[in-house]
């Protein structure tokens, strides 16, 4: 694979290798990608496309980020030491001066390099659409951060001058923004090339085609969710969005190019997916970013997981979702042994869940090959201040073997084909078409992986624990089952977001019980009246978060922004 590819050095400034040594004054804007110089071949529009990568989810070059793996703390399925950590969670956002988010500098490039290469380009026509349509791409991709953010915005579509009326646009409805979103990705899917060709470091088609089922099931599930509220799109069709976010997946389906990957171990299948250092050609990865320590691309990761708490613990509301082995919830279940200890609360359980969390045995470090440090308890107590909150203590993300002086070469996954068999029983369920064989072309193939049953159309039970018991049984189950098997890697805040989930998000947070940790002599860890670990018991939070329906459920625009533009309107209740 050529090095040129490696994602984790895409952030850095490559356009400025085409800038000649030419006087600083006379040199073109430097924000945005200038035609001088620029012939537009291939090779040109690659390096340009670049520096996009860099925005894609996952460990981060020289960094302790542990990417995807920390991005649940937003939601109620991990627990941070810092209540606060997501201020629109924990009711505590505020009007900022500046910034918050509203952020155009990527989309005010991108529209300049999609007017230049059309014009300017020397390649043969599907090669230039080709390239040309990763920026299409990207464009879709920072519009559907900003419209996750603040909901109706203006759009841009072409480059703009600082003189240029269209700065003073009014905010569009969100789903105009989220049509003209679908519109990028449909020009995206229709040039970019296959996976196979161009390999799953790069923008390909069948990402972009998931990318779409993504955006088109969070737009329609909002519209469905909120309607009624503020923040409902006027007009709203939540089944074209159902429709469009099916559509795609059976293309990819079609496209024949992806599967779910599984192994000979059900125990430990699950885990191996997410500590590969080389994801290339695998079926189920569509995309990825890779990690090389020889050529001096690391991250620090895996020094957090093998070595601390990383500050967060799995919630648990998380480890309660999961099913037993037969099948059924833990209220109903016969196969369920309790939660006295971290053996007994995963023993005859959904596999997966044994491979979320640390128990004692796991191994944690391996020096040589000799040599394995094995977990024991959680890290309450650690000199660096990186502890567990909740007594369950992330497994999944780690590779025990991969830290040399710390630097490793983990990959990170962006892009799963299990979203998009997930994103397209969702969408089946809302629009009345799900059917068994459905079920079994996508909720039951992950269930295959860790040989769990199948889930069936009529369910066969009544949980009374339900998150959503104003909804059908089938779609709850299928809910839990993204859940379960998104655990921990970043989908949760959207999806508490988009299902308008405010039970959810105001609950009070658990952990395991404390008492299986004093033999180890682990002290002074807070409580709750039943013994289970309660990490916010003297915070401000101690009751649930003091999340407002009302208004959090967007940002608001900064104050330095309604000013500049007048047309502009703020969210509501801020």
């Amino acid at each position: 694979m050529k090095k040129t590819f490696f994602l984790g050095v895409m952030a850095l400034g490559l356009v400025t290798v085409f800038i000649s040594c030419e006087d600083f004054l006379d040199r073109p804007p430097q924000d945005r990608l200038g035609q001088q110089h620029l012939t537009f071949n291939a090779k040109e529009m690659t390096l340009l496309t670049n520096r996009y990568y860099a925005s894609l989810p996952g460990f981060q070059h020289n960094n302790y980020h542990t990417g995807i793996f920390r991005d649940d703390n937003a939601s109620d399925n991990l627990v941070p030491t810092n209540y606060n950590y997501s201020p629109q969670l924990s009711g505590t956002i505020v009007v900022p001066p500046s910034g918050g988010g509203w952020v155009w500098t990527d989309i005010r490039s991108i529209n300049y390099a999609i007017r230049d290469i059309r014009i300017l380009s020397t390649e043969v026509e599907d090669t230039k659409l080709a390239h040309l349509s990763e920026f299409y791409f990207w464009r879709a991709w920072f519009y559907y951060d900003l419209l996750k953010q603040f909901g109706a915005l203006p759009w841009y579509g072409e480059p703009l001058e600082m003189d240029s009326e269209e700065l003073y646009a009014e905010r569009l409805p969100r789903n105009v923004i989220a049509d003209s979103i679908l519109a990028d990705l449909d020009f995206a899917i229709e040039n970019l090339r296959s996976v196979n060709t161009v390999g799953n470091v790069r923008i390909n088609r069948q990402a972009a085609l998931l990318f779409k089922s993504r955006v088109a099931l969070y737009e329609g599930t909002w519209q469905k969710y909120h309607a009624g509220t503020p923040f409902a799109a006027p007009n709203a069709n939540p089944e074209k969005y159902f429709r469009a976010c099916v559509d795609a997946v059976k293309i990819l389906i079609a496209d024949n190019t992806n599967s779910i990957v599984s192994g000979t171990d059900i125990t430990r299948d699950y885990w191996n997916l997410f500590n590969k250092r080389d994801y290339t050609n695998h079926d189920e990865v569509l995309l990825w970013k890779q990690f090389d320590k020889s050529i001096g691309v690391y991250h620090y990761a895996q020094n957090y997981f093998q070595n601390y708490g990383a500050n967060t613990g799995v919630s648990k509301q998380l480890v309660d979702d999961f099913l037993c082995d037969d099948g059924l919830p833990i209220g109903l279940s016969q196969r369920y042994l309790g939660d006295n200890t971290l053996k007994q609360v995963t023993t005859n359980r959904d596999p997966r869940l044994s491979q979320l969390v640390f128990l004692p045995g796991d191994p944690r470090k391996m020096i040589g090959p000799d040599t394995t440090v094995f977990f024991t308890v959680p890290d309450f107590i650690n000199s660096q201040n990186n502890v567990n909150t909740t007594g369950y203590q992330l497994f999944k993300g780690l590779d025990p073997e991969d830290e040399e002086g710390r630097q490793a070469s983990t990959g990170s996954i962006v892009f799963r084909y299990a979203e998009a068999l997930l994103n397209y029983a969702e969408a089946s369920v809302e629009l009345g078409e799900i059917t068994q064989g459905i079920l079994d072309e996508t909720v039951n193939k992950l269930r295959d992986r860790v040989d769990m049953p199948h889930l069936s159309v009529g369910v066969g039970y009544t949980d009374p624990n339900w998150q959503f018991p104003s909804l059908s049984a089938l779609l709850n189950e299928v809910r839990r089952e993204r859940r379960i098997e998104f655990a921990c890697e970043g989908y949760r805040f959207d999806d508490l977001m988009r299902w308008a989930a405010t039970d959810l998000i105001k609950q009070s947070f658990r952990g395991a019980k404390f008492a299986q940790f004093e033999s180890a002599g682990v002290r002074n860890v807070q409580v709750d009246e039943d013994g289970y670990i309660f990490p916010y018991k003297v915070a401000p939070v101690a009751n649930g978060f003091p999340f407002d329906p009302s208004k959090h459920y967007l940002k608001p625009i900064p104050t330095n922004e309604l000013t500049l533009n007048p047309a502009l309107t703020q969210n509501p209740n801020y």
